[in-house]
Formats: structure tokens, C-alpha cells, sequence
């Protein structure tokens, strides 16, 4: 069942137009109501979930959760600020990759494989026989967290799950049909399949061919503003929406997050550092290399893209270690921030490399581990602390480099998600960065989704005009100079033991017995 929800209220109260964005997160749902005159939120809404880890490797969510969770969500939003009768439409987010079979009775044929499932190995390397198909016609990689690995799975391991699905969607897409009764996706979440031609903006039966799964199961695409659908008078009756709402097709929280951030012209690079961390910006044509590609929401462009698997991840993991985890202190912030804040910047010499789920930057290598290196026995609770966020942030860091690499450079970093609240993890971002680092106000998935609904009810004309009303940033200060180099020469450090992992990580002598089973 989901969890307990939590709601955050703006103590505003308005009558204005509004929209209504709702992001289906890794871990719950978030909703946002933003004001489309000032672009000020006037309502938000939070409802979590559970996952469930499945033998090697896998990851499941039951769709029911995603629902149960945004009407849990909606119902915060409204507060005491707002009217349903003043929201001109809602926009969609959610998290990709997913694998969703729905059958003929519109019912969950299994639980949903997330993006976080890595039972696919056997699978990615035989599908990688064919990787110049995937990289001319999907412009990416074959790797384990897209959706064409999954289905090859299914295909092999589970076919009679198939054979009672009629259609494959993703998470947000789940949502609409409860919201509107539609079944479809849009463009942005049909590109992170590999399983769509972004080049011809079609799906692909030879890719779908390849996973051993017919292409009738595709559902239809729109674009990511495009209005669907209307609110369904069950859904209403349910969430406070007024029947007859108009609903948008959304986009995968991937684009969702880069329109949140204001992703609308070139030279920002954005890292949105949540649960996984994504690092984004803008791109012009759908070029391939060691980064990943995806679809910008309201857009016909894309998007580069890294990631670092287990950003948060990491840090959630140091909070259970350390019994910090869900402890705020006396002034709202986050206990594991303020025992890192005890040691100086450089954790002492100790370096953490949070590579608990592989790496995707530079390289993708699932078989890259995590490590705690230089550890003295000075070193005690806040050194480790200070250590798994540091290095967190230098991964981001290197991420960042890579992808303005691949965009012909950045002039300005924008930071948002979770860890943004972290002032020991922004800190060190700021500190190895050579050009201005801001900090995003609001959450980017579900504020990008409303941008698409009120770009869809035609309150902005475009999105760079939605995201100069809706998007606010905050400029970071650089630490002083002395934290600066301590900084720099503490990412060097992480540089040097991410290169040694790296390499220790294929020794056979190195290799777990889970490693091995894996890849079986």
C-alpha cells in the first residue's frame, strides 16, 4: 500500500488560472499547482510507494500504487489555496524504461519492471549483436534499463505474461487511462524504449522483432502537449478534478525534468540529482556516442543525457549506516548534511565512489562496484558522511563534464532534486565547476508537466516563454578559495579511485558470487 501521504503548502490563496502538473516518481507521486500568470505554485502534494526487489536484480511496482498515490497527491494540492474549477488542464510525468502489459480488460498483467531492473544481462548482450541498428535508428545504447531489454526478457522467461497483454505502456501513461479512460504515450517516452525510430518518429517492428515481441502491443503516440483526453467523471469524483478537465499526453520525467529547469536554450547543463541523478542539455539533432539521448518535452529537439545510478541511492544508504536516515535537526535540515558539515571538505583524504548500481558516465559498466578508498583509522562517522556526499557530487561533476563535451560546452549548471538540499553536496558541485552554478527552486518533473498542460490550454506560446514565467533559480556561492582547492584536489582523488574500480571491477579474482550468478 502506499505509503503515509505529506503535503508542503505555499499559504497562498489564489482564483487565478491554474495547471496542474503530477509526476509518478521512482519512489511516489508529486503534484503541483502552479498559477499561470506569475508561475508561482499555489499547492503541491507528495504520496509514496513501495518497490519490490525482485531475485537478481529485479524491480517491480504495482500500478494500482500509482494511482492510489496521485489521488492521495491531488487531494493535498488543492489545500486550502485553490479551486478544482480554476484548473484549465493537467500535464502528465513519469518515470521510463518501464515495462507496463495491460490486457484486453484494461487490468495489470503483472507488476511493472522498472527502470531499475537488471534482470536483463543475458538479454542486452545479445541484443548488442545488433547495436549500429539501435544506435542508427534510437541514436542509444543497448543497456539494461530500457525497455526493449526487459521485453526480451519477458519473451524468454515469461511469454504467457505476453500473450495476455495487448498493449505495452509507461507510468505516466497508466495514469491517464485512470484519469481519462485513453490508452497512448507520447513521443519523449517512445524514444526511451528502444523500440522507436527518433529519426523517423515511428515505431520500429524490427526493433520489437529483435525482443521476440510483435509490435502490435505499441500504443499510440502524441505529442507531449498534445490534449488527449478529459478528466472521466470516476477520476473526478476521486481526485477533486472537475469532469471535463483537459489532460495532455505529458512526457517522461526525463523531459518533464529539463523543461522544469528552464532546458530551453543551449548552453545549460541541469542535474536533477534524486534517487538516480540525471545530468541534461539541450541537443539539436539526435547524435550518438557514450551519452544517452532523449526526446525534449515540447520540442521536436532532444536531449543529452547521463546519469549516476545511485545518487541519492547512495546517500540513502549512508543514512540507514548511520541511523540519519529520515532525521531532520533543529532547524529543518537533513542530519546526514549536518554530520558531514563536522569534517572539512575532503573528508580527510577519504574517497567514496557511489557506484552501488554500475555506472553510466563516462562509460556505462554494470559491473563497476562501490568503494570507500584512503581510510585511516582517524576517520570516523561524519569523514564517511562527508565522503559518500562529495562523491556523489563528483560523479555528477564528471557527468557534467561529459555531457557538455558532447553539447559543445556549458556556461552555466543548474542544480535541482533532492540532494540540492544538501548544502555539503552543493557546495562541492559548486567548488569544481569553472562557470555560474544555480540552484532550481521547485521540483522540475511535475513543474514541467504543468508547463505542458498550461502549454496545451494555451497559456504560454511556447515553452521558452513558460519557462521565463514559471522557472526560478537561486545562484550558489562558491566556497572560499582555501575550500575550493580542497575540493578540487579531493575530485581528483575521486578521479583517480573511480579509474582503479573501474579497472578492479573486471578482475575475475574481484567478482561477487552475485556478479557471477548475474551473468549466467
Amino acid at each position: 500500500m502506499p505509503g503515509e501521504p505529506t503535503s508542503h503548502r505555499a499559504g497562498l490563496r489564489t482564483t487565478a488560472d491554474l495547471v496542474l502538473g503530477i509526476d509518478v516518481g521512482t519512489t511516489g507521486v508529486k503534484a503541483l499547482l502552479v498559477d499561470v500568470h506569475t508561475g508561482v505554485t499555489v499547492g503541491r502534494g507528495y504520496c509514496a510507494y513501495p518497490s519490490q526487489l525482485v531475485s537478481k536484480g529485479g524491480h517491480e511496482q504495482n500500478p494500482l500504487d500509482w494511482w492510489n498515490a496521485a489521488v492521495s497527491a491531488v487531494k493535498q494540492a488543492w489545500g486550502e489555496n485553490a479551486e478544482p474549477a480554476f484548473v484549465r488542464a493537467v500535464g502528465l510525468s513519469g518515470h521510463m524504461h518501464a515495462a507496463v502489459l495491460v490486457d484486453e480488460r484494461d487490468r495489470w498483467v503483472r507488476p511493472a519492471m522498472t527502470w531499475a531492473d537488471r534482470r536483463s544481462a543475458a538479454q542486452v548482450r545479445r541484443l548488442r549483436e545488433h547495436e549500429s541498428l539501435f544506435l542508427q535508428r534510437c541514436a542509444n545504447p543497448v543497456v539494461e534499463a530500457f525497455t526493449a531489454p526487459k521485453l526480451a526478457w519477458l519473451a524468454e522467461h515469461e511469454p504467457d505474461s505476453l500473450g495476455r497483454a495487448i498493449r505495452i505502456v509507461q507510468p505516466k501513461d497508466a495514469l491517464r487511462h485512470r484519469l481519462t479512460g485513453t490508452w497512448g504515450t507520447d513521443v519523449t517516452d517512445a524514444r526511451g524504449t528502444l523500440l522507436y525510430d527518433v529519426r523517423r518518429n515511428q515505431w520500429d517492428a524490427d526493433l520489437w522483432r529483435l525482443c521476440g515481441v510483435d509490435s502490435e502491443l505499441a500504443p499510440s503516440v502524441d505529442g507531449s502537449a498534445d490534449i488527449v483526453a478529459t478528466v472521466t467523471e470516476e477520476a473526478g469524483a476521486q481526485t477533486g478534478l472537475l469532469p471535463g478537465t483537459p489532460v495532455v499526453a505529458g512526457a517522461s520525467d526525463v523531459a518533464c525534468s529539463g523543461l522544469g529547469a528552464g532546458l530551453v536554450r543551449p548552453g545549460t547543463v541541469y542535474v536533477n540529482a534524486g534517487t538516480a541523478a540525471q545530468i541534461l542539455a539541450p541537443l539539436d539533432e539526435p547524435i550518438a556516442g557514450s551519452h544517452f539521448v532523449f526526446g525534449r518535452a515540447a520540442s521536436e529537439k532532444y536531449l543529452a543525457m547521463d546519469s549516476v545510478y545511485a545518487a541519492g541511492m547512495s546517500v540513502q544508504w549512508a543514512e540507514t549506516l548511520f541511523d540519519e536516515r529520515g532525521h531532520r535537526d533543529a532547524a529543518g535540515g537533513s542530519r546526514m548534511d549536518h554530520l558531514a558539515s563536522q569534517d572539512r571538505p575532503g573528508a580527510g583524504g577519504a574517497v567514496c565512489v557511489p557506484s552501488l548500481l554500475g555506472t553510466s558516465a563516462p562509460d556505462h559498466d554494470p559491473l563497476v562496484r562501490g568503494a570507500f578508498v584512503g581510510l585511516t583509522g582517524e576517520h570516523g562517522a561524519a569523514s564517511l558522511a562527508r565522503a559518500v556526499l562529495e562523491g556523489v557530487a563528483y560523479a555528477c561533476a564528471a557527468a557534467v563534464d561529459h555531457v557538455g563535451r558532447v553539447v559543445g560546452g556549458a556556461e552555466q549548471v543548474r542544480v535541482g532534486g533532492g540532494l540540492a538540499r544538501s548544502s555539503v553536496w552543493v557546495a562541492a558541485i559548486a567548488a569544481v565547476q569553472d562557470v555560474p552554478v544555480e540552484r532550481v527552486a521547485d521540483d522540475s518533473s511535475p513543474l514541467g508537466a504543468a508547463i505542458l498542460a498550461g502549454l496545451g490550454a494555451g497559456a504560454w506560446s511556447d515553452a521558452a516563454e513558460a519557462s521565463d514565467v514559471c522557472v526560478a533559480t537561486t545562484s550558489v556561492r562558491p566556497p572560499g578559495t582555501g575550500a575550493v582547492r580542497d575540493y578540487r584536489s579531493a575530485r581528483q582523488r575521486y578521479d583517480a579511485a573511480a579509474r582503479a574500480l573501474a579497472v578492479l571491477s573486471h578482475d575475475p579474482s574481484f567478482t561477487t558470487t552475485q556478479d557471477a550468478e548475474e551473468d549466467l
